[in-house]
């Protein structure tokens, strides 16, 4: 499924900002291919919070999975999780352990709101085991800031910024 995906975003390179453009209107297709790739790549979670834009994609998989989502958001610069599961007790219920969470995000690049919910998880005593990022951008810093808080990186397209724009990472065997 993730083929089809990296078909569309093929499709579009190498500009950065038609990346942007179609990952703020995924079709329900593209999305739904995303939230099955995330499914059958994710650890076993008892929440879902997305980052700002993802909110569909966390929805879908949340579907799929049968958990909860959350959001992250920015509010007057200070970021908040929101949504119904945080107030009906028993809506985030921890299979084992410590609630373990996975951040969703769109596209992962200087990783403001994914380390912005990664902290707030932790706040909460959650443990965040990956965030799954629809797209990454290796040569953005959002992939270095999480390696830095020990919370791998998921994601089926990996680009890269070259002096031409936008190619599929070649670096990383996994990617090509």
């Amino acid at each position: 499924m993730p083929d089809q995906f990296r078909t569309a975003i093929a499709d579009i390179l190498p500009s950065a900002e038609a990346v942007h453009e179609r990952l703020a209107v995924l079709s329900n297709r593209d999305r739904l291919n995303v939230a099955e790739f995330f499914s059958g790549v994710l650890p076993d979670v008892d929440v879902l919070i997305s980052t700002p834009g993802a909110e569909a994609l966390s929805h879908d998989l949340g579907a799929l999975r049968g958990i909860p989502s959350v959001k992250a958001t920015s509010l007057a610069g200070h970021w908040t999780l929101v949504g119904s599961a945080l107030h009906h007790a028993g809506d985030i219920r921890a299979a084992r352990g410590p609630v373990q969470a996975a951040v969703i995000s769109l596209e992962l690049l200087a990783g403001q709101a994914e380390v912005a919910a990664t902290v707030l998880a932790t706040r909460r005593d959650w443990e965040v085991v990956a965030v799954a990022a629809a797209v990454e951008r290796t040569d953005a810093a959002g992939h270095m800031l999480l390696s830095l808080l020990g919370v791998p990186v998921l994601t089926p397209v990996m680009l890269a910024g070259t002096p031409r724009g936008l190619v599929f990472e070649r670096r990383i065997p996994h990617s090509a």
